[in-house]
Formats: C-alpha cells, structure tokens, sequence
C-alpha cells in the first residue's frame, strides 16, 4: 500500500480516471465531437485504431480552443517530472512558455508548492527535503516553478502557494520516519481547493474580473472522475461547488513520463503518447468526458 501511495504522490497519475469517466463510443463527451472543427483547427487525424483527438500547432493555441467559454477554475494536472525518468521538457515547462498567450484571461495562478515556513524551523527543512527526495523530484523543477511564477507576475496574474502548517510538516515526515504519502496527498488536496475557493470568493467581489482562475499540480488533484480509491484526493468536486459547476479539467501528458508505466498503458488515450505526429500540428486533444481534456504535448 505505502508504494502504491508514493507512486501516486510522485507521479500525480492519471490512474483509474478514465474507468470512471462517461463517454459515448467515441470517446467523446459534450462539446464538439472528435469530428468536428472550429476555426484555426488542424485536419482530422487519420488515426484508424488511434483514440479520436483533435490536433493543434502549439499548447496555447489547443488550450484556448478546448477550454470552455464559460470556465472559471482550470485545474490543469501533468505527470510529474521524475530523476528516474527521461529527462525531456516538463509539462511544466511548456506551460509557462504557453502562458503569456493566454494569461490575460487567468487572474490567478494556484500552484502546488509551498515555501518553507520559518516559523516550523529546522523540522520544515529537513521535511521538505525528505519529500522531494522521495518523490524523486528533479532539481530543475523548483527552477521551473520560479519561472512559472515569474511569468505570471508579467503576465498581471496573482501567484498562490500552499500554506503548510508545522503540524502539517510533522504528520508528512515524522521526524525519524519515513514519508507519509497519504498524508501529502491529503493536504495537498486541502490546500488547493482552500485557495481555489478563496479566489474565486475574491475575484467575484470584483465588478471587472479576468474569467480563469488557474490551478496547476499533479494530474491525480485535478480529476472530475476519480475512482473510489483515490476520490478523497481530488479537489475538483469542491472547486465545482465554488464556481457553480464551471470548472475544468486539463491534463498535460508528456510522452516520455509516460512510457513504459504499466498502469498509464491502460488508459484511453495511452495510445496518442506513441502516435505519429503531423510537424504542423503535434498536440493531441482527446475529450475524457464533460469539462475533462487529456492532452498530449509533442
């Protein structure tokens, strides 16, 4: 149970969602079928046995043409960056640099990070270390969260981090202990549907608000249709409740994060991670269900 529970808080995987999630035969739920097009949009795929996608030039310009008119909270999830895995470009990182040309819709940015509370002391420290060592997370990606957030700040857009209380510190790496991945995966939950709700509280108070409030983490928080085992770990049903049923789900999938994981292979949309690509047009749409796009970046 304990390294089932660390591959989920170090991959955030999209394990178990698309059992959950309604689709008709063709894999597509509300909005526009796999076969239809909107303007700006690339040829149908010829895909034969390949899930139904649509596909774009770059991540900006499939996000703008996926994410409904009506959104409020976007809670896009990746597959972690790993040190046992290929070292290719982050999900994380393709976002940023698809940030700016959409930013001027998204007024704030919840990511899921925290910064050390110096409050918690030497405790604080070593725990944090003993996460990221854990989740195998690579050095670049606090780096990467910099530059994320930098962009933001360009961009006009508010930046939230978690807050971890010192009690939190001590139930996620007791001290002398090993990691409790339940309990990182429990607060993460917490604290991004707390900030979430928060802001969208915030920004409806205001007469002339931007319409996205974006929340970036794993791909695990962020799902509308969570199997029963890992539903308490998703805070999509809160930020539901909090924007009167307008939030959406994006998942970025990195092909080579992917690869070779037993559990991921059997998804729906595994498949596209191997699929040709057109140069012109190498992101992949592929419709989970209502409000729910799994996207799959070159």
């Amino acid at each position: 149970m304990r390294d089932w529970l660390l591959t989920l808080a170090s991959c955030a995987c999209a394990c178990g969602k698309d059992a959950a999630a309604p689709r008709n035969a063709a894999g597509e739920v509300g909005g526009r079928d796999a076969g239809a097009r909107a303007p700006g949009d690339a040829e149908p795929r010829d895909a034969g046995a390949l899930p139904a996608a649509r596909a774009y030039p770059d991540l900006a310009t499939a996000l703008v043409a996926t994410i409904p008119a009506d959104a409020r909270v976007v809670g896009f999830g990746e597959l972690h960056a790993r040190t046992d895995r290929a070292p290719v470009a982050s999900a994380l990182a393709t976002f940023t640099g698809a940030l700016p040309a959409f930013g001027r819709r998204v007024s704030d940015l919840v990511l899921e990070t925290w910064l050390t509370a110096p409050a918690c002391g030497k405790a604080a420290v070593e725990a944090t270390g003993k996460i990221e060592t854990t989740v195998k997370r690579p050095a670049s990606t606090k780096s990467e969260i910099a530059d994320l957030a930098a962009a933001a700040r360009a961009a006009g857009i508010q930046a939230h981090a978690m807050t971890l209380t010192c009690d939190d510190y001590a139930a996620i790496a007791p001290p002398g202990g090993e990691i409790d991945a339940a309990q990182l995966l429990t607060v993460t939950t917490r604290e991004l549907a707390r900030i979430s709700a928060s802001a969208v509280a915030h920004r409806d108070r205001e007469p002339a608000h931007r319409p996205w409030i974006a929340v970036y983490g794993g791909a695990l928080h962020n799902d509308r249709f969570p199997a029963p085992a890992v539903a308490e770990w998703s805070y999509a049903g809160d930020a539901d409740r909090a924007t009167g049923g307008h939030f959406v789900e994006i998942d970025l999938i990195v092909p080579a994060l992917a690869d070779g994981d037993p559990v991921l292979a059997r998804e729906p949309w595994y498949p596209l991670t191997r699929a040709p690509r057109d140069p012109r047009a190498p992101v992949l749409v592929w419709t989970r269900g209502e409000r729910s796009f799994v996207v799959v970046l070159p």
